[in-house]
């Protein structure tokens, strides 16, 4: 009994949708054959607000206690405010923010240099960090008018003559090129006649063969597939069975 309810399942679903009476092929909906369609204006749409939207269409109401702009920047001060005696928590917030003990006022362009100070002796730190950084002389030889090719070379004649060991005399020999190494072919190149006149073997054809993909192309109908009678024999498993189970929270029903 399962195999055959698994088996109406795969012809089920094998099974291509259909289509609508009124599909158009090769047609989009976002095009018209005779162009835009009129609309209708003569009818109109009735629309119904609840009650929080007509609450929240209203714009939003100042506080009870709210006072407007002044008109004038000069205004009218009672007697009883003017004789008013503030609290101790207004008198501390009038008072100016004291600045930091180690606050410094910006210096002026031209800073007055007091005598002590132009007298003072500096230390020794100071005045190794005061010396400018010096630098070796020029590699220059003298009574040499300035050509390099006319010094005399600084080397010592028993370094000219010193011969190299055997591991430096390996190591300064130049890597030899492979055995098999070709140097790059020039872009214009003569082709033999055995090479014009061979003819390729049924494998090089195969690999010169562009692959081919109308396979890919054509749209399979799948009621066209040949399924084996092992396949269509098979007992599906519980587990099968299970996963193949649609979900009852993804199940709609057609209108």
């Amino acid at each position: 009994m399962a195999t055959e309810t698994s088996t109406f399942r795969i012809q089920e679903l094998a099974t291509a949708k259909s289509l609508s009476a009124g599909y158009l092929e090769n047609r989009r909906s976002v095009y018209w054959e005779n162009g835009i369609p009129e609309k209708d204006y003569s009818k109109s749409t009735g629309f119904a607000l609840t009650q929080r939207q007509e609450q929240l269409v209203y714009s939003k109401r100042l506080h009870p206690e709210y006072q407007g702009d002044r008109p004038s920047p000069i205004w009218r001060v009672s007697r009883r405010a003017m004789s008013a005696t503030p609290s101790q928590r207004i008198s501390d917030l009038a008072q100016s923010k004291r600045l930091h003990p180690d606050y410094r006022q910006c210096r002026r362009v031209m800073t007055m240099i007091p005598t002590s100070t132009l007298r003072v002796r500096p230390s020794e730190r100071i005045q190794f960090l005061a010396r400018h950084k010096t630098y070796p002389p020029l590699p220059i030889k003298h009574n040499s008018d300035w050509d390099w090719g006319e010094w005399e070379t600084d080397v010592n004649s028993a370094t000219k003559t010193a011969s190299a060991s055997a591991y430096v005399i390996n190591l300064a020999t130049p890597k030899q090129s492979h055995s098999q190494y070709k140097p790059p072919k020039d872009v214009q190149w003569s082709v033999s006649k055995e090479a014009l006149s061979h003819v390729a073997s049924e494998r090089m054809l195969k690999l010169a063969r562009p692959k081919n993909r109308n396979a890919d192309l054509e749209d399979y109908d799948p009621r066209a597939w040949n399924v084996s009678m092992a396949a269509l024999n098979a007992k599906a498993t519980p587990r099968i069975e299970e996963l193949a189970t649609p979900i009852p929270r993804k199940v709609r029903t057609k209108k």
